[in-house]
């Protein structure tokens, strides 16, 4: 009788303190991204972009393997989405959002519900189990904090901030009933390097340029060359002073395709952070490309002044 009871009351009492463990448990965590939520918002709402971005290996539009762990995207929102992830036959709830912060910062919370279950054998296991799992979910809102805290992972390009290198430029302008070939662009600087020439100051920094359409056929192309100082205007060749303060700044190599691709990541960056600009953006021809006619050589930097 009393062998039987050894037996019988540690399975009952087993048995009771799995009957009393929970079926559900509950988790939140909140961390902070050093990245604006638009840009975030952009990103998370395209489809085509969740590969880059979203941690494990892809299996379909709405499967992901995560390490051990299978997960499956249910809702997509402007700001997260809700999903399922199945850990070691341990099922999650996995509600991810994220808000706007204070300094161009963003707040992500993964919200999760480990549910266990009602078998009382298999309940305690997977009690045991949950800090691994509750890890594993941590480790995955982490990783998307990596991510996104990434400038050129999440606009695409190497942005950075920088101040304005020089003041004084020499500028001249110049209309076409044409886009402006890389000839006729270089011909007009050309004529502003012989100006410069002429007075004896040194350039000091490469050539500038800026394109834009006044219309539906005529473009104008403005040019401007730094200078160590100050040159008065002179007929068509312009001075042109630059504010010394800050300037969103982005090197690409590649053709006009891949240097319009930039622009309009620069852009969104300014937006984004809220900037507000005391002129006009430019880009400033590294490379010289009336020599190097690969255009996929060329390289240029895209440069935004903005004030602080």
């Amino acid at each position: 009788m009393k062998k039987g009871l050894y037996i019988i009351v540690p399975i009952l009492l087993f048995l009771t303190i799995s009957y009393l463990l929970p079926t559900e448990k509950p988790t939140t965590e909140t961390i902070s991204v050093q990245m604006p939520v638009d840009a975030i918002t952009r990103v998370v709402t395209s489809q085509k972009d969740w590969a880059k971005w979203f941690p494990g290996t892809k299996v379909n539009d709405s499967v992901y393997t995560y390490y051990e762990s299978t997960i499956t995207i249910h809702k997509v929102l402007m700001n997260g989405f809700k999903a399922t992830m199945n850990n070691k036959g341990i099922e999650v709830d996995l509600d991810f959002s994220f808000i706007a912060d204070y300094n161009a910062k963003s707040s992500f919370t993964l919200k999760t519900v480990m549910k266990i279950s009602y078998n009382p054998l298999l309940r305690f296991k997977q009690f045991l189990s949950l800090n691994g799992v509750e890890n594993d979910c941590k480790r995955l809102l982490y990783q998307m904090q990596d991510y996104f805290s990434d400038v050129e992972k999440v606009y695409g390009f190497p942005i950075q901030m920088q101040k304005v290198p020089n003041s004084s430029y020499v500028s001249a302008k110049q209309t076409y009933d044409h886009e402006p070939t890389t000839d006729e662009i270089y011909a007009l600087i050309d004529e502003v390097n012989e100006f410069i020439d002429g007075v004896e100051v040194k350039i000091v920094n490469y050539p500038i340029l800026n394109v834009f359409k006044e219309d539906s056929i005529n473009y104008t192309a403005m040019v401007a060359v730094a200078t160590e100082r100050d040159i008065p205007s002179n007929g068509k060749f312009m001075l042109k002073n630059m504010m010394l303060g800050n300037i969103v700044v982005c090197e690409v190599t590649g053709d006009k395709n891949v240097i319009r691709q930039c622009n309009d990541a620069v852009k969104n960056y300014v937006q984004d952070h809220r900037k507000t600009s005391p002129a006009i953006s430019f880009e400033r021809l590294i490379t010289n490309r009336r020599t190097v006619r690969d255009s996929t050589k060329w390289r240029t930097t895209i440069n935004y002044p903005v004030f602080q």
